[in-house]
């Protein structure tokens, strides 16, 4: 029988190795061409649209340790808006590569993961960014305001 504690500790040794190897900055997977763009497509078949590549190059600037926000992304890219921003990183499908775990809501409350909203449903999310220095008080709020990153 596995305790809870056990499972913590595998959680934190899964995300340590999770966190080694997928935050590489030049993932070979990631097409930069518009060539490799242009044929690209998701598990689902779909194009990935302009204004999704925007965000996503975009997006994997963020540093490591840092946290942009939805409305700092539209406003970077020169389009969009903060709901449009959350609706291309929920169809990410190059995270973390695209680390869309680094992008959190204007009012620095930690926002949402894989199309799910707030503290309780974004633990990973938090975890994740807990792992790279970056906390969230109690209550869902970036606890250092100081770590936003606006490009």
């Amino acid at each position: 029988m596995i305790t809870g504690l056990q499972v913590s500790v595998l959680k934190c040794a899964i995300l340590s190795i999770f966190d080694r190897y997928l935050y590489i900055d030049e993932n070979p997977n990631y097409p930069t061409d518009k060539a490799r763009r242009a044929t690209f497509r998701t598990k689902e078949g779909k194009k990935v649209t302009a204004f999704q590549w925007t965000v996503y190059d975009f997006t994997r600037k963020v540093p490591r340790g840092r946290v942009t926000t939805y409305k700092d992304v539209c406003t970077a890219i020169g389009q969009g808006s903060p709901r449009s921003v959350g609706s291309a990183l929920r169809r990410n499908p190059f995270a973390p590569a695209v680390p869309c775990h680094r992008v959190i809501a204007s009012n620095y409350y930690v926002g949402g993961f894989f199309g799910e909203w707030g503290p309780s449903r974004c633990s990973a999310k938090i975890q994740m960014l807990s792992n790279e220095g970056v906390e969230f008080t109690t209550d869902g709020y970036l606890a250092t305001k100081s770590l936003i990153w606006r490009g």
